[in-house]
């Protein structure tokens, strides 16, 4: 009994030494999502520098550029919610999110900080014949459609804000998208477009970039010449700015938050943090909690309004399959396959091939599977660039012609199936694969997973030939990794054992 109480009081000091430890007791890392040298990964940095005026903490910025901001994204959700992962984020990372249906990413993150306010504004080239605002205006007028305007990638915060500029104006131009802003710049100073959407920073130091209107209540003081749409006879895009700031995965506990909110303060209200950016016409203003959520919440909503308008993503009412992939007539059509299914199961198990039903009955199940994800994937948002209807279809693709590969090979050769177990066993075989798979998936990655379960399959299938099954199912992981994972930018999961080798 004796022994009993004390490692009863032994758990309970360690449990209360673990509660009372203040925070931080280790590193913080500070996720980016570009790579080194962007201007967000500038601010974490910056950030960094000054916080050690004012905490004793460590912080540690690293660089996860991909896909918009999900791959750092990714990083942060797949840890603890305990503070030590902070996202740097972007008022471009919503319009990423919402361009690949991820809703469930804003609400996934506590929105800590805003930071800045770096007003939206319209870059002109002074070499080319129109470069004050109302020649723009006018040419627009006269020229509907023909006028090109540049700037980074199509859907992001740049591309919105030139499609309410047109709006607002009555307008109509062209929007080429390119690789980066820097790239778009140097396309707008090569006379390939007469207008760049960005902010008053691009100008700094080019003398051939003009800004013909700025996105503010009242003139830049760093940039006094600088007109505001409000003087230009557009009262509703006075603000219309990027914002930067932090977040923390949900669920972060309150003592946390509360540390960070007290440091945000501190850092914004710090001399070498505001000269560092005012002088580039950026409003520095700390702003968080419901506030900041709520300039989320907005946000989200003109993205969805916007990207759909311009048919950069679609929603369900686009798609005539879309109603059969969700509520009742999804019901019914999952209870008629699997009577349907039921039958012919039945009348195979009575029939000559009922040493084949295990395989047969796989098969099935795989259609339906495959039937169903198919329907339900019409009712994600489907960007112009990769959304996550892809993500099913990717398996359907693959999954439909090799089930009706086996059903006719089986079909043929219903002596031979027992090799691979017969009746009920195989199916719940299969399932188990399929269990197994998906809770691994998360752990070590889809990679390695799916070469594994790709194997581990075709040798219960009967398989004999090892070599072919290597080259097949490594010929698949490198094409995922190379056209969905790099090129396509899908978000496939690195899995939390691996994320740090990619």
């Amino acid at each position: 009994m004796k022994k009993t109480i004390l490692k009863l009081f032994g758990f309970t000091l360690l449990l209360f030494s673990i509660v009372s430890a203040e925070f931080p007791e280790k590193p913080i890392k500070i996720v980016v999502y570009t790579g080194p040298g962007g201007l967000i990964d500038i601010t974490a940095r910056k950030f960094a520098s000054v916080a050690d005026k004012y905490v004793d903490a460590t912080f540690v910025v690293e660089n996860k550029p991909g896909a918009g901001g999900i791959v750092a994204l990714k990083k942060v959700l797949q840890a603890p919610e305990d503070g030590y992962n902070l996202y740097a984020c972007t008022k471009s990372n919503i319009a990423k999110f919402i361009q690949v249906g991820g809703r469930d990413y804003v609400n996934a993150l506590h929105w800590t900080a805003m930071l800045m306010a770096d007003p939206e504004c319209v870059l002109t080239n002074v070499e080319n014949d129109i470069f004050e605002w109302d020649d723009l205006f006018n040419d627009a007028l006269q020229n509907p459609g023909e006028q090109n305007w540049v700037g980074p990638a199509a859907g992001g915060l740049d591309h919105v804000t030139a499609m309410k500029i047109w709006d607002e104006y009555g307008m109509s131009a062209k929007w080429i998208p390119y690789k980066s802003g820097g790239k778009a710049i140097a396309a707008l100073l090569g006379e390939q477009g007469v207008a760049y959407v960005g902010n008053p920073r691009d100008a700094l130091g080019n003398p051939n970039l003009h800004i013909a209107a700025v996105s503010s209540n009242e003139r830049l003081e760093a940039f006094p010449n600088a007109p505001t749409f409000a003087e230009l006879g557009a009262t509703t895009l006075n603000n219309e700015y990027m914002w930067r700031g932090f977040a923390l995965k949900a669920g972060t506990p309150p003592e946390v938050i509360e540390w960070y909110t007290n440091l945000f303060q501190q850092v914004t209200a710090d001399p070498d943090w505001k000269e560092f950016w005012e002088k580039g016409g950026i409003d520095v203003e700390f702003i968080g909690g419901d506030e900041f959520t709520d300039i989320v919440k907005q946000d989200v909503e003109t993205f969805e309004y916007y990207l759909t308008k311009s048919e950069i993503i679609s929603t369900s009412s686009n798609n005539g399959l879309s109603k059969y992939g969700e509520g009742a007539p999804l019901l019914i059509i999952i209870i008629g396959l699997i009577t349907i299914i039921t039958l012919a199961g039945y009348l195979v198990y009575k029939s000559s091939f009922s040493n084949a039903f295990g395989r047969i009955m796989v098969i099935a199940f795989f259609l339906l599977i495959s039937i169903v994800l198919y329907l339900q994937s019409f009712i994600f948002p489907v960007s112009s660039e990769v959304g996550p209807a892809v993500i099913p279809r990717l398996w359907i693709f693959a999954l439909v012609p090799l089930s009706l590969l086996l059903l006719v090979k089986t079909l043929r050769n219903k002596d031979g199936v027992e090799q691979a177990g017969t009746r009920v066993d195989i199916v719940l075989t299969f399932i188990g694969f399929l269990v197994l798979y998906l809770l691994v998936l998360n752990y070590i990655g889809y990679f390695l997973s799916t070469f594994i379960f790709m194997i581990t399959g075709m040798i219960y299938l009967g398989y004999k030939n090892i070599k072919v099954m290597l080259i097949t199912s490594a010929t698949w992981i490198m094409f995922s990794y190379i056209i969905f994972y790099k090129i396509l930018f899908v978000p496939l999961p690195l899995g939390k054992w691996f994320e740090g080798l990619f």
